[in-house]
């Protein structure tokens, strides 16, 4: 959901949340496939969105699961 209608200080306020909203859709929504592939047996996928953070941890945590699993 965006925010919209504002100017400004506001608008670049604005515009920041929303990139960083839809740069965390990304990387949530490239996890999430993976994740899915792997509950489906699918093992030759993994995570390549660049992330950091928590999401970093958790994309490394991933693939070291499919590095594991598939050997």
């Amino acid at each position: 959901a965006k925010v919209e209608g504002v100017s400004g200080t506001w608008k670049d306020l604005t515009d920041n949340v929303n990139l960083l909203a839809g740069n965390l859709t990304v990387q949530l929504r490239d996890v999430s496939k993976v994740a899915t592939a792997i509950a489906n047996g699918d093992l030759t996928q993994k995570i390549t969105v660049d992330v950091q953070g928590e999401i970093l941890q958790i994309k490394d945590v991933i693939n070291q699961m499919v590095d594991r699993l598939s050997t």
